[in-house]
């Protein structure tokens, strides 16, 4: 067996080990953040009765469409002029990749890996979009988006298998996308990610997952630092006095990543993996609901 092989076969069992967990973990989130919230709704044309809504006196008469006022509704309440709307029922594709380096399987004084939260938190917000009666599709896989409660398990196998490193934007007119890794990469690979959803009339929005160690560098003493593939090191006497330096240089590598959103509705969002998901859950539910309406 040579060895591409084998690594495939391992990550498929791997991917195939993790499953049943990443859902749980996943849907219990996103059920915390839908309960007592309704389906999305909307105005638009189809044969569902969605509510009834006055006639506002006004709206141009070009703007009436008569054949949709219900007389008799009308009729019963002294005269008010009831019209009825139907709801909207073309579903948005929401397009989800959580995906890193070697780097992204950190794991320092968090509750979990940043590559678990990670994906954790595409997931969740894949089963809030379904549930929402939208599509999900994975981004780098070919294939069609999918919808309905099966769509949940499928989306948790192509997360768990996401490629590496950020896959090219498929050419998917109005898709709403979501990108969740460490971005340790040059930040100008996100800027083109959020370039190539903006020109194809979509909207970008990605979550940078980081270890609380990463966050505050609290290393003391004599200290060596190695790189995930073992390519590079360093050595310390104090690693203390490198602190500032460093945090220096993560608040700038932020600051770029943040200035990838600058369309409507974009955002770059931060997420320690020592803080709840529920509030970035809460966030990410209102960014996606406004970029479907």
């Amino acid at each position: 067996m040579n060895q591409p092989t084998a690594s495939l076969q391992q990550r498929a069992a791997e991917a195939a080990a993790a499953l049943p967990d990443l859902l749980t973990r996943a849907e219990a989130a996103a059920a915390v953040v839908l309960a007592g919230r309704h389906p999305r709704q909307r105005e638009g044309r189809s044969d569902t009765f969605w509510q009834f809504r006055d006639y506002a006196p006004g709206d141009p008469i070009s703007s009436i469409d008569w054949s949709s006022i219900d007389w008799r509704q009308s009729a019963r309440l002294d005269r008010r002029l009831l019209v009825r709307q139907t709801e909207w029922e073309q579903p948005q594709t929401l397009l989800v990749w959580a995906g890193g380096g070697d780097g992204f399987d950190y794991h320092g004084s968090g509750p979990e890996p940043k590559r678990l939260r990670g994906q954790t938190i595409a997931l969740a917000a894949a089963i809030m979009a379904l549930r929402s009666g939208e599509r999900v599709g994975i981004l780098g896989r070919d294939e069609p988006a999918k919808a309905g409660a099966v769509a949940g398990e499928w989306a948790a196998e192509g997360l768990l298998t996401a490629a590496p490193t950020l896959p090219e934007h498929p050419r998917l007119p109005g898709a709403i996308t979501l990108l969740v890794s460490d971005f340790h990469d040059d930040p100008e690979k996100l800027h083109q990610a959020f370039e190539a959803v903006r020109s194809s009339r979509g909207q970008a929005i990605a979550v940078v997952v980081e270890d609380p160690d990463e966050a505050a560098f609290p290393f003391e003493g004599s200290r060596r630092f190695e790189s995930p593939e073992g390519r590079s090191r360093r050595s310390f006497g104090e690693a203390s006095s490198v602190r500032q330096d460093y945090l220096q240089a993560r608040d700038l590598h932020h600051a770029s990543l943040k200035d990838a959103a600058r369309g409507p509705g974009e955002a770059v969002l931060l997420h320690r993996t020592d803080q709840p998901v529920v509030p970035l859950l809460l966030q990410l539910y209102h960014l996606i609901a406004e970029a479907a309406a």
